[in-house]
């Protein structure tokens, strides 16, 4: 379902505004709302069965940022290369027209970059930070080792996986992908989630080799309040290939942190 409050067309930078879905809850009482954030070349097409799951205990929104999904078409681009800095911004932005309130911010891989910029940007409309798959791992920084690991990863994910993420990829267009793989090294996401004052989940696949168990325990680390949660036999698109355990772990994260000292 289309919220028309943000699915304008955009135009520079600095207007452009996603295209949000939202899926209300199904839970007959008052619950948190999630904000889903995807990938790199993806779209809220990954996250089909996640909201479906988390919509049972409170209502999910996800975005279609500029450049990607449903607007990944030229005129619907910023003009230049956009940073994760201001594709936070532009969230914080669409937060603002929605008055969702505090939000459980969960993004995947890229997504993971926008959701720790976005608690740092607005700390107010934020309640808990998940990261899924969370990159660029600062140990194989450069643009060949992530091409590597994620051409490994893609190939062994399930068949349906594979589909959705191929035709969100052939939507995104090759040139786009690498101008904004650009964007996606360069955020430091190590030195970002220590200013997140929030409590920080990270969940990985037990299989991803982009976010490898190593790294998501540095970051777990780095945050004031951080945690891991490891989904067995599953890779770096754990949010599509399981969403029933990704969910539960975010709802498990959600319900921890609510309850009295």
């Amino acid at each position: 379902m289309t919220d028309p409050r943000v699915s304008q067309r955009p135009h520079p930078m600095g207007d452009v505004v996603p295209r949000a879905f939202s899926v209300p809850s199904s839970a007959g009482r008052p619950g948190p709302t999630f904000l889903l954030l995807h990938g790199i070349g993806l779209s809220h097409r990954e996250f089909t069965g996640l909201a479906r799951h988390l919509s049972r205990r409170g209502r999910v929104v996800s975005f279609d940022l500029p450049g990607f999904g449903e607007l990944a078409r030229a005129r619907d681009r910023p003009r230049h290369r956009a940073s994760v800095e201001q594709y936070a911004a532009i969230v914080r932005r669409a937060l603002g027209r929605l008055d969702l309130g505090p939000v459980v911010v969960v993004g995947h891989s890229m997504g993971a970059q926008f959701a720790v910029e976005l608690a740092r940007q607005s700390p107010e409309s934020v309640s808990h930070v998940v990261l899924v798959g969370p990159v660029v791992d600062s140990h194989k920084p450069t643009l060949t080792a992530q091409s590597l690991v994620l051409l490994r990863d893609s190939l062994l994910e399930p068949p349906a996986t594979q589909l959705m993420v191929a035709i969100d990829y052939v939507r995104c267009g090759i040139p786009w992908f690498l101008i904004e793989a650009v964007a996606m090294r360069d955020y430091a996401t190590d030195r970002g989630i220590t200013g997140v004052r929030h409590p920080v989940l990270i969940v990985r696949g037990g299989n991803d080799p982009i976010a490898d168990a190593r790294w998501c325990r540095e970051l777990s680390l780095l945050a004031p309040d951080g945690r891991v949660a490891t989904i067995p036999g599953h890779r770096h698109n754990v949010v599509h290939s399981n969403p029933a355990a990704t969910a539960a772990a975010i709802l498990a994260f959600v319900d921890e942190d609510a309850r009295p000292l």
